[in-house]
C-alpha cells in the first residue's frame, strides 16, 4: 500500500476534531523532515505544522496536540460504524456510553488492544483477521470513530516514518467497513446486510474507495 499519490481538487475547509499544536516547530531538523516527506509524498504542510494528504484516496491530516501527542483524522466515504480501540493495559470496562468490548478471538491482539462497539457484529466484521494484522504491526496507537472521522492518537512525536506505518494500518479499517451495504452512506446497514457484504467479499479482492478531499 502506497502512501501520498495524486492529489484530488480542493474543496471548502470542514471542521476537524481537534487543533493541532505549535509543538512541531521546537526542532528545525525534524522539521526539514517532515518538509521533505510531504514534498515527496505529495502532501501539503501548513504553517502550523499539519500535514494534510491521502492514503489511496482517503484524506488524511496529522499533527501534533499540545500534549506532544501524534494526531491522525481520516474521513471516511461515510458514516463509520461506532467503536474504538484502546489500549489493553489501561483499558477500564463501562457500558455507559452504550459502548460494550468485544471479544475477537484473537489472544495475540487482545493482549495488546480492546476493541469496544456499539454493535459488537458490526466490529467484528470490520476488524478481521486481516485488519488486526496491520494494526499489530503498525506502532501503538488507539483510535475511535465519529461520524464519517476516523481519530487516532499515539504518544510519539510526529515522526514520518511512524506516520505512514499507523496511517497504512488505520486505512485498512476504513477499508473493511462493509460500503457495499450502505444504501446511502449514511444509513447503518443490517447485520444480514453486512453478512452478504462480507461472504461476497471473501470471493474477491478489496473494493478501491472513491478518492475523498483533501481539507486544511
Amino acid at each position: 500500500m502506497q502512501l501520498g499519490g495524486a492529489s484530488p481538487a480542493a474543496a471548502p475547509a470542514r471542521a476537524w476534531v481537534h487543533e493541532a499544536g505549535s509543538s512541531w516547530m521546537a526542532g528545525h531538523s525534524r522539521r526539514m523532515r517532515l518538509r521533505r516527506y510531504a514534498r515527496a509524498m505529495g502532501w501539503d504542510l501548513t504553517t502550523t505544522g499539519v500535514l494534510v494528504g491521502d492514503v489511496d484516496g482517503v484524506a488524511v491530516r496529522a499533527f501534533e496536540d499540545r500534549f506532544h501527542a501524534t494526531v491522525l483524522e481520516f474521513v471516511a466515504p461515510g458514516v463509520l460504524p461506532r467503536m474504538e480501540m484502546v489500549s489493553a493495559d489501561t483499558h477500564l470496562a463501562q457500558v455507559s456510553d452504550g459502548m460494550r468490548d468485544v471479544h475477537l478471538g484473537d489472544a495475540a491482539f487482545e493482549r495488546q488492544y480492546v476493541v469496544r462497539a456499539a454493535e459488537p457484529w458490526m466490529a467484528r466484521a470490520v476488524v478481521d483477521s486481516t485488519v488486526r494484522r496491520a494494526l499489530l504491526a503498525a506502532p501503538r496507537q488507539t483510535w475511535a470513530t465519529k461520524d464519517d472521522r476516523l481519530v487516532s492518537r499515539s504518544g510519539a512525536r510526529l515522526e514520518p516514518l511512524d506516520l505512514f506505518a499507523r496511517a497504512t494500518a488505520l486505512r485498512t479499517v476504513i477499508a473493511a467497513v462493509p460500503w457495499e451495504a450502505y444504501s446511502d452512506r449514511r444509513t447503518p446497514p443490517t447485520l444480514e446486510q453486512v453478512q452478504a457484504v462480507v461472504s461476497e467479499r471473501r470471493m474477491r479482492p478489496i473494493e478501491v474507495l472513491p478518492s475523498m478531499p483533501r481539507h486544511a
